[in-house]
């Protein structure tokens, strides 16, 4: 018993190291880089190259990544607090959220609409087409 302990926290202490070890060179990256993208992501994305290209074995960051998304609620904890102590400013704020959100989404839902429009007439004209001999459109 006392082994599978000592292995999983070594696992564990691994695979923060490893997380930890991204997030660090995200924010050595993101401060030569001007700030451009935020470190968080910065390190996400190369931990997320180094999985894609096997640099980084899954298993030594995995179990540490399923407990880390198994407690994610609780990292939202501190946010919801702030957001509650400046309540007056949001209030205030409301109707342009609202608005703004309400706008996008009418936006996203004419450019999706007007895409698929333009795919499907697309679809249409090349089934219509009459087919050569060797199986391409005249």
């Amino acid at each position: 018993m006392r082994k599978f302990q000592k292995s999983v926290v070594l696992e564990m202490a691994s695979g923060l190291a490893v997380i930890y070890a991204a997030l660090w060179a995200g924010r050595w990256l993101s401060e030569i880089s001007g700030n451009l993208l935020p470190a968080s992501i910065v390190g996400m994305l190369l931990l997320t190259i180094a999985l894609q290209f096997r640099w980084i074995k899954l298993a030594w960051v995995e179990r540490t990544a399923n407990q880390f998304v198994r407690w994610m609620s609780l990292l939202f904890v501190p946010i919801s607090i702030g957001l509650v102590e400046h309540i007056e400013t949001l209030l205030q704020a409301l109707p342009a959220m609202l608005l703004t959100c309400a706008l996008a989404t009418l936006i996203l839902l004419v450019v999706v609409g007007k895409a698929y429009q333009h795919w499907e007439h697309k679809h249409e004209l090349k089934a219509t087409q009459p087919q050569s001999v060797d199986g391409e459109a005249k």
